[in-house]
């Protein structure tokens, strides 16, 4: 773990000069009032809240387990997200606190987490991407498309035991029939109580994000500021990532949205990095700790 928190200082200090950046502002006259920061830092917890309840909710059905393992394991899997391409040790670093279920089968369900959280994406997406490309050539045949594809990936997530229900007698189905019949055990209630939740996340994600533009000084309006992080959040979410190159995508996809209304770069910049800081960097440091615990 010493690696891993030494490989992530050199990534903010020395690969993406995040210290560099905060040089070219003077506190007194450049940076917002302090409140939008502590503000942004205490939405941490109510964010995070709401995925351990979604991941309680959801391996409950299987593995009874209280709040403060939810969230314990929630903070491991970001540990290991951040030092693996497209966050694929989330699913590891969670399934490691559960003592009864199959592991694999924890992975899966967690899937059932990710991919609510996915949908939500790309339907707030959509409609920021429209407020952008409208007047480009072949608008509308790529707003047909999106729309359709999202309809699509909302019904087979609504619809999990139906899906799976035509699907299981399918030779390479029934051969992972013990891991993959996880997924007939969700009604459409149970998913569109955690598509909720993902909806709840996704608000606060924008206010948090909202509220560190302000501290930076990046004012481009309330709505235009949410368009920009929804296309910002959008392109990061289809964005294949590998490693901490992550945070890299991050500070691009924000300079390719918001570069069109403001020239405060560094302040862009420093939003979008700060934004991965307080999500993503302060629970890992948690999680390192309670992956320690169950190793040791």
């Amino acid at each position: 773990m010493f690696v891993v928190s030494t490989f992530i200082i050199y990534k903010l200090f020395y690969a993406y000069s995040i210290n560099d950046l905060f040089k070219t502002f003077d506190a007194t006259e450049d940076l917002g009032a302090i409140y939008y920061l502590i503000l942004a830092f205490i939405l941490l917890f109510a964010n995070w809240g709401l995925e351990a309840i979604k991941w309680k909710s959801l391996i409950s059905r299987f593995e009874p387990i209280p709040f403060s393992v939810a969230i314990k394991a929630v903070f491991s899997g970001v540990t290991l997200s951040i030092i693996t391409p497209n966050q694929i040790g989330d699913f590891a670093g969670r399934v490691i606190h559960l003592e009864i279920m199959n592991k694999w089968r924890g992975s899966l369900v967690t899937v059932i987490g990710h991919f609510a959280q996915v949908i939500v994406t790309l339907i707030f997406g959509l409609f920021s991407f429209s407020y952008f490309f409208i007047d480009r050539p072949g608008f509308y045949i790529w707003l047909i498309l999106g729309f359709f594809l999202i309809v699509f990936l909302l019904f087979i997530y609504l619809n999990l035991q139906v899906v799976y229900k035509r699907v299981e007698h399918i030779s390479w189905v029934a051969k992972f029939e013990k891991y993959v019949n996880v997924f007939a055990a969700f009604d459409f209630w149970h998913l569109s109580k955690i598509l909720g939740l993902s909806m709840a996340r996704y608000f606060i994600f924008l206010f948090q994000y909202y509220l560190l533009l302000q501290f930076f000084k990046v004012d481009i309006g309330f709505w235009l500021s949410l368009s920009c992080i929804i296309g910002t959040f959008c392109v990061q979410s289809v964005v294949p990532s590998f490693l901490l190159l992550e945070i890299g995508i991050r500070g691009a996809s924000a300079l390719a949205f918001f570069s069109m209304f403001s020239t405060n770069q560094a302040g862009i910049l420093l939003s979008a990095y700060s934004l991965w800081i307080v999500n993503m960097l302060l629970p890992a440091l948690l999680g390192m700790y309670f992956i320690y615990k169950v190793r040791s």
